[in-house]
């Protein structure tokens, strides 16, 4: 298999599979799509196809999610992005349709669970505000809507968020876990499916801006970004009552091995922390807690080389992240420590790598990067005539974490599934 990453897709400018060419053009024709405006976020494969987000930036974006066919499938490195569910769920300013979507995620179950933070042209003046939610879509179904949720004003404010990226969580029905990098309130954002609830969890130590990390280069390009947290990621089970060291029971049932980390990072930041799941899924402490009792379940494990906007984990424990400073992207298997020697980069290019976004990886194995040159795109300086938008891939030999298993555990924490074939790097 592939152990290298390889492009699979690249595209100068971002088109749409509009109905003919009438419509093109005369959507290109009102603004109603224009080209250079046009930015992908997030990929999520699921079946035969490659999920992308395209968050509504700026002006001129007809959809804000779609899909591609998968590479093996597809005769175009760089096809049109056919809207989904439908052109009418990604109608701009119609609040019941999609309005900003920027994360995605997919359970094991098939079911995406999208993030609409409600506010469009985020980079300029002329806004749609439609109240944040979630819509729950099974993919196996075509998209058919599972749940639709609003998020209070109290929880996630109209016109005065960022809700970005998402992990799902299994547990007790279902849980989503969304970092909101709003500049006014950052904080991690909690959704319990069974509750139809959610709460935010703040902690301004470890999910701020830090005033180390706010400038920084990509490809020559200098930034200064303070931009709060951003990138998550959901580790593996373990029983948080046994020290690494200690022997591990033989018949250790799934009761004791009970929790899971939820990895966050500022994009401003040098650090990777964690706070366990239980506690983020818990309204009635995350209520009464102050900001003392969150900072001291928070771990903080140490400096990278350079900050993150995605990062992914699969089911066996490994996080993949991007390094924009290095143009890389890179590895640590999160049952070891977070030393520079196990912090391992597994592709640098200053060309094809500047601007690791998210991630995801599908039923082969296959791990799939967006590269977007975000740091052009925001600046107003994207190049047409270049490519500006890469979906990498290499094969991992694991599965995504939604199908991390729950119920067995051994000291190596590597476990194999049929279907997840091939070697890690």
């Amino acid at each position: 298999g592939e152990k290298q990453f390889r492009v699979v897709y690249e595209w100068n400018v971002l088109d749409f599979a509009f109905t003919n060419e009438d419509e093109r053009a005369q959507a290109l024709y009102s603004g109603h799509y224009i080209p250079k405006n046009v930015i992908i976020s997030d990929c999520k494969p699921f079946a035969n196809r490659l999920y992308l987000t395209i968050p509504r930036m700026l002006p001129g974006v007809p959809a804000t999610l779609g899909y591609v066919v998968r590479p093996e499938n597809n005769g175009r490195t760089d096809p049109e992005i056919v809207p989904f569910p439908s052109w009418e769920m990604n109608e701009r300013g119609n609040c019941s349709a999609l309005q900003f979507v920027q994360g995605v995620a997919v359970d094991k179950h098939g079911i995406m669970w999208v993030v609409d933070s409600g506010r469009t042209e985020t980079l300029t003046r002329d806004h749609v505000v439609c109240p944040p939610k979630i819509i729950l879509l099974d993919l196996k179904r075509n998209g058919t809507v599972m749940l639709r949720y609003q998020f209070p004003e109290s929880v996630v404010p109209a016109g005065n968020n960022y809700l970005n990226k998402i992990v799902v969580d299994d547990a007790f029905g279902g849980f989503a876990y969304i970092t909101d990098n709003s500049g006014a309130d950052p904080g991690i954002v909690v959704f319990s499916r069974r509750l139809t609830r959610s709460w935010k969890v703040r902690e301004n130590n470890s999910m701020r801006a830090a005033r180390n990390a706010v400038r920084f280069a990509v490809n020559g390009t200098e930034l200064n970004f303070s931009i709060h947290i951003d990138s998550i990621a959901l580790g593996p089970y373990y029983n948080p009552n046994l020290s690494p060291d200690q022997p591990v029971p033989d018949t250790l049932v799934n009761s004791q091995n009970y929790e899971r980390n939820v990895y966050y990072s500022p994009l401003s930041s040098y650090h990777i922390y964690s706070l366990p799941a239980s506690l983020l899924r818990d309204p009635e402490f995350n209520a009464r807690a102050t900001p003392r009792d969150i900072l001291e379940a928070v771990v903080d494990y140490g400096r990278k080389q350079s900050q993150t906007d995605g990062m992914f984990m699969d089911n066996q424990g490994v996080l993949y992240y991007g390094l924009l400073g290095e143009h890389a992207v890179a590895k640590w298997d999160s049952y070891k420590p977070f030393t520079e020697k196990n912090q391992q980069i597994i592709a640098k290019d200053a060309t094809y790598i500047q601007w690791v976004d998210s991630m995801g990886i599908d039923h082969e194995g296959y791990l799939y990067v967006v590269v977007n040159r975000l740091h052009n795109f925001v600046a107003g300086r994207l190049n047409p005539l270049e490519v500006n938008f890469r979906i990498l891939r290499a094969k991992t030999g694991a599965l995504s974490y939604v199908y991390t298993p729950d119920n067995l555990f051994n000291s190596d924490g590597k476990f194999l599934y049929s279907g997840a074939s091939g070697e890690p790097f």
